[in-house]
């Protein structure tokens, strides 16, 4: 009976209300402090840094408290100035705390050089594809009397493109292909019919292209 009576009692009723008041100041009081240590709700925003150069890009950052990471170089993109930020993260519009790492990704100075693929003696087909495939771009086509439908040459501007020689990616090539209309008498001159391998076209290139 006496511990029903203190259940009913103003100490007890005194006891817990004091007891719910300082655990609710304890939890308020644990929570302000997460909150000032980890700079709750203390976000900036990560600004656009693509197609910036290094200098400047570090420069925006330092002012809103954060740092710049180079992480790697990519091919080539024409579309961004050379040596200029061309990817980011975390990306532009982020929410993110002070001293956050802003990693990002360089454009290249330029076009990587490949070898030239061997292309001659293929069909025309078949050497836009590699050339396309290898990351060059396919310009004007040219017709030559020969007796097969074959690359015979491939041209940059004025320069003569050959397998194994590097040239670098998305450069444009010129191809000169025979026309399949031409006797093998009148192509080759002699009475030996060629084959369209590498060898044979460019033994008999200088006479196909009147050089």
């Amino acid at each position: 009976m006496d511990f029903f009576r203190f259940l009913i009692s103003k100490t007890f009723f005194k006891n817990l209300l004091a007891a719910i008041l300082l655990t609710v100041l304890l939890v308020f009081g644990l929570q302000f402090y997460l909150d000032s240590y980890t700079n709750h709700d203390d976000y900036h925003l990560v600004p656009e840094l693509k197609g910036k150069k290094i200098e400047e890009a570090t420069g925006i950052l330092k002012e809103r408290g954060m740092n710049l990471v180079v992480i790697d170089t990519v091919d080539y993109n024409p579309d961004y100035p050379k040596y200029s930020i061309i990817e980011q993260d975390p990306r532009k519009g982020d929410k993110v705390k002070l001293g956050r790492k802003i990693y990002v990704k360089i454009n290249s100075g330029g076009y990587s050089k490949v070898p030239f693929p061997k292309i001659l003696g293929k069909t025309e087909r078949q050497a836009k594809t590699i050339l396309k495939t290898t990351g060059f771009k396919v310009g004007k086509i040219t017709k030559r009397p020969y007796f097969a439908e074959v690359v015979l040459a491939a041209m940059h501007k004025k320069d003569t493109l050959k397998a194994g020689m590097p040239v670098p990616k998305n450069t444009t090539v010129n191809l000169i292909v025979g026309d399949g209309k031409t006797s093998v008498e009148s192509t080759s001159g002699n009475d030996e019919e060629p084959t369209s391998n590498d060898n044979n076209v460019e033994e008999i290139l200088n006479n196909v292209l009147g050089n």
